[in-house]
C-alpha cells in the first residue's frame, strides 16, 4: 500500500512538472525556472541589477521571461519591444498588478500610480487638469520654482568655496515645489515638519523596490526580515498619513470655493460637486499626494544631481552651456521659461542627461489585461510586464556610442533641438509619468540658473563615478563639488 502511494505521488509530480515545462514552450525564452521558487535568486537586491537584467536580453532577446515563485514576469528590453507593448498594445498592458499594494501600505485601488480601470482614468484626468492649473494660487509655477532657485543659490554662496553635497538640497527643492502646489505653502529647509515629511517619503520610496521577494512570496512577510520591512513601511506611512490628515482638516476648516488655494482645495471642491463619493475620498487625495511627491520629488532631485555630476566630469559641456546662457540671456536677469527655445544647447544637454543617467531604469510594473502575442510569444493574462528603460537608452541600434555623454546627438545639422521619441525617461504610453511637464520645467529652470550663477568643479582627490546605484531609481554615487560664483 505504501509503495503504491509513493508511486502515485511520483507519477503526479512528474505529470505536473511535465505540464509546467510544456507550458513554457509558447512563452518568451528565459533562464531555467525552478519549481515553486522560479528565478528568485535573480531578484535579490543588487546596486547593479539594471545591468544584470540588460545582460539577460543579450542572451535571450528583447522579450524574455522570469518567474518569481509562480508569478510570470516578462521583461521588455530596447525601444522597439517597449513601444510595441506600451504604445501599440496599450489597451492590453495599461493595468497595474495589485499584489504590490500591501507592501506600499495603502488601500488597493487608490491614487494613480497603482490604480487601474475607470477610477485610474478619472483620477489621472483630474490630477492632470489640476497640474495644468498651476496658477490657482497667488504664485505661478515659475515663480514657485524661482523661490527654490534663490534658496539653492544662497546655500551655494554660503558654502563659500567649501565642498558641498547637492543631492539633499535638490531633493528638498523639488519636494518644496510640490508642497507649494499641494498645500499652498513652501517650507524652510530646516523646518522640522518639512524634514520629517521629506525623510519619510524618501524612506517609503527606497522601501518600495519592484523586485522585493515579499511582493511575490506572502509567507516571507512572516520572516524576521519581512516583518521588519512591513514595520518600517507601516510606521513611515502612518507618519505621512497623520501629517496629511491634519493638513486636510485645516483646509476643510478654512475652505472657500471661491478662493481655491492649492491642490487640496481643488480636491475638496471636486468632492463637493461630484456625485461619485467613492472617487473623491481622503484615501485618494492622500495617495495622489504621495504619488506626486515620489514621482516629482525624488526623480527630479536625482536627475539634477546627475546633471551637475556630468558638468563636473565634462567641463567642456559646462563651458558651452554657460556660454550659450551668456549669449542669449546675459547675467543681468535670471533664465526664464520663455528663454528655453533659444537655449538649444541647454535643452540638448538635459536631454542627454536624462538619456544616459537613466534615473528611472525600470518602468513600474504593468499587467496584461488579457492574453496576447508580443514579438511572436504568448503573453498570458495576468502576466506582470516590466520595461528595462536603461536598454532603450543604451541601444546601439539607435544611439551611436551610447555610453558616451554627447549632447550634440540632440542637435540637428541646422542647429535645432531633436526631440527623439526614442528617449523614454518618463516612460511611454498611457502610463507616461503624470509629472513629466513639471519635471522638465524644474530641470530646465534650476539647471540653467545654477550654471548661469556658478561654476561647478571637482573636489581635489574626489571620486566621481558615473555608474549608478539601483534602487527604485538609479542614483549617482554620493559626491561633493566646489561651487564658485561667476
Amino acid at each position: 500500500m505504501y509503495e503504491w502511494l509513493v508511486s502515485l505521488t511520483v507519477l503526479l509530480v512528474t505529470i505536473l512538472v511535465i505540464r509546467w515545462f510544456w507550458s513554457l514552450r509558447s512563452l518568451p525564452p528565459g533562464p531555467f525556472p525552478w519549481p515553486i521558487v522560479g528565478n528568485i535568486r535573480m531578484f535579490k537586491k543588487d546596486p547593479r541589477g539594471y545591468r544584470m537584467f540588460a545582460a539577460l536580453a543579450d542572451k535571450y532577446g528583447p522579450v524574455y521571461r522570469l518567474y518569481c515563485g509562480s508569478q510570470l514576469i516578462v521583461m521588455l528590453n530596447g525601444y522597439d519591444a517597449i513601444h510595441e507593448a506600451f504604445t501599440r498594445q496599450a489597451e492590453v498592458f495599461t493595468d497595474r498588478p495589485q499584489l504590490f499594494a500591501p507592501l506600499i501600505g495603502v488601500t488597493k485601488g487608490t491614487g494613480i500610480t497603482y490604480n487601474s480601470g475607470d477610477a485610474w482614468k478619472a483620477l489621472r484626468r483630474f490630477t492632470l487638469q489640476a497640474l495644468r492649473d498651476f496658477g490657482v494660487g497667488k504664485l505661478t509655477l515659475e515663480a514657485r520654482i524661482g523661490e527654490e532657485i534663490t534658496v539653492l543659490a544662497s546655500i551655494l554662496k554660503d558654502a563659500n568655496g567649501r565642498p558641498v553635497r547637492l543631492k539633499p538640497v535638490f531633493l528638498s527643492a523639488a519636494a518644496n515645489i510640490i508642497c507649494s502646489i499641494m498645500f499652498g505653502a513652501r517650507f524652510e529647509y530646516c523646518d522640522t515638519r518639512f524634514i520629517e515629511l521629506t525623510e519619510v517619503l524618501d524612506g517609503i520610496f527606497k522601501l518600495n523596490a519592484p523586485f522585493a521577494k515579499e511582493n511575490f512570496f506572502p509567507f516571507t512577510r512572516t520572516w524576521k526580515s519581512g516583518r521588519e520591512l512591513i514595520r518600517k513601511r507601516t510606521a513611515a506611512i502612518e507618519r505621512v498619513k497623520s501629517y496629511l490628515s491634519e493638513t486636510i482638516e485645516d483646509h476643510k476648516a478654512t475652505f472657500d470655493s471661491t478662493n481655491i488655494r492649492d491642490f487640496i482645495d481643488l480636491y475638496l471642491k471636486a468632492a463637493q460637486e461630484d456625485t461619485d463619493s467613492a472617487l473623491f475620498t481622503e484615501a485618494n487625495v492622500y495617495k495622489i499626494i504621495v504619488d506626486l511627491f515620489l514621482a516629482g520629488g525624488e526623480t527630479t532631485g536625482t536627475s539634477l544631481d546627475w546633471a551637475i555630476l556630468y558638468m563636473v566630469t565634462h567641463p567642456d559641456v559646462q563651458k558651452k552651456c554657460f556660454q550659450e546662457i551668456t549669449e542669449v540671456v546675459g547675467s543681468h536677469r535670471p533664465v526664464v521659461i520663455s528663454d528655453r527655445p533659444q537655449l538649444t544647447y541647454i535643452q540638448a544637454t538635459l536631454l542627454e542627461v536624462l538619456r544616459i543617467s537613466n534615473t528611472l531604469a525600470f518602468s513600474l510594473p504593468h499587467m496584461a489585461r488579457r492574453g496576447t502575442i508580443l514579438n511572436g510569444y504568448s503573453i498570458p493574462e495576468g502576466t506582470i510586464v516590466i520595461a528595462n528603460l536603461f536598454t532603450a537608452h543604451m541601444d546601439p541600434k539607435y544611439w551611436a556610442e551610447p555610453s558616451n555623454f554627447d549632447p550634440s546627438r540632440f542637435i540637428s545639422a541646422n542647429g535645432e533641438v531633436i526631440r527623439k521619441e526614442l528617449t523614454v525617461p518618463f516612460g511611454v504610453g498611457p502610463r507616461l509619468c503624470i509629472g513629466e511637464p513639471l519635471a522638465r520645467m524644474e530641470l530646465f529652470l534650476i539647471f540653467a540658473n545654477l550654471i548661469q550663477k556658478f561654476r561647478f568643479e571637482p573636489v581635489e582627490g574626489g571620486r566621481y563615478c558615473l555608474d549608478g546605484v539601483q534602487a527604485l531609481t538609479l542614483t549617482a554615487q554620493p559626491y561633493d563639488v566646489i561651487a564658485t560664483s561667476r
